[in-house]
């Protein structure tokens, strides 16, 4: 198997101080690891140049390689963070745009704790890492529309995964699909609905998040400057709904060690 280097670049308000090179282990065949170098520099408007190793038997499959296994790292990374960040193998510019002028500055530490994270969670719990990565969709999504699916499938996906696994949540309502799933999960890790952070006390918001997403997902109501705005002003309470969601059952509920119910129990 070949070895090549793929450059990638990262658009989003980040920087380093100081060139950091490193070596992580790329766990899609567990029984013949291979460590991929990492070489990772800032960019001048904001975010980063990443040169990452991977063995792969030909240019494509290297370059797709690259992205997914170096991509996980940000969705572990955005969550830890909560800044937007874009990947691409394409260097671009930012000529209709200002640069970054105030950027997070990730440490070294954190970069390796995020490549760590990515690598526990791809072993043990892939459909919450794959929540994870559209949580970074939604936080750097252009399209408002796009970000506010993306941010709703972040916290349904880990609902409809994991709630099996709960001893709190009631199973039989839950068994009644998402919104019931979710409904679920929010009261095993927060409480009554009056103690839910950001929308305390909004019994409506979980129906009312779900029937915005039908719409966008199926195309359902008609596409008018006015839906657009009303969905981009909704943009930041869910993104905080699920940045919170998302850490506090990664630190509360979820156990990498045991498999996601999706490998365990026949799907519904």
């Amino acid at each position: 198997m070949q070895i090549w280097e793929v450059d990638l670049f990262v658009d989003g308000p980040i920087s380093v101080r100081r060139r950091i090179r490193t070596e992580q282990q790329k766990g899609f065949r567990p029984d013949d690891p291979f460590y991929s170098e990492i070489d990772l520099r800032s960019r001048q408007a904001g975010g980063l140049h990443a040169t990452v190793t991977t063995r792969a038997p030909g240019e494509d499959a290297a370059l797709r390689a690259a992205i997914v296994f170096f991509g996980q790292m940000l969705d572990s990374l955005t969550i830890a963070i909560d800044q937007p960040l874009s990947l691409s193998s394409v260097e671009t510019t930012r000529p209709a745009r200002r640069p970054h002028e105030v950027r997070r500055v990730v440490d070294e530490s954190e970069f390796e704790m995020a490549f760590a994270e990515a690598q526990l969670l791809r072993e043990g719990s892939p459909s919450f890492l794959r929540a994870l990565g559209w949580y970074r969709k939604g936080r750097y999504a252009e399209d408002p529309l796009d970000a506010y699916l993306a941010l709703w499938n972040s916290i349904e996906i880990v609902a409809s995964k994991y709630y099996r696994y709960v001893d709190s949540v009631d199973k039989e309502r839950a068994k009644n699909g998402a919104k019931s799933q979710v409904w679920e999960c929010f009261k095993a890790l927060w409480g009554d609905c009056s103690e839910w952070p950001f929308i305390p006390g909004d019994s409506d918001w979980i129906d009312t998040s779900y029937s915005t997403r039908k719409d966008i997902a199926h195309g359902i109501k008609k596409l008018t400057v006015e839906h657009i705005t009303a969905v981009g002003e909704k943009r930041q309470q869910i993104s905080d709904v699920a940045h919170r969601f998302l850490r506090d059952w990664r630190e509360r509920l979820l156990e990498c060690d045991r498999g996601t119910p999706s490998e365990m129990l026949p799907s519904d």
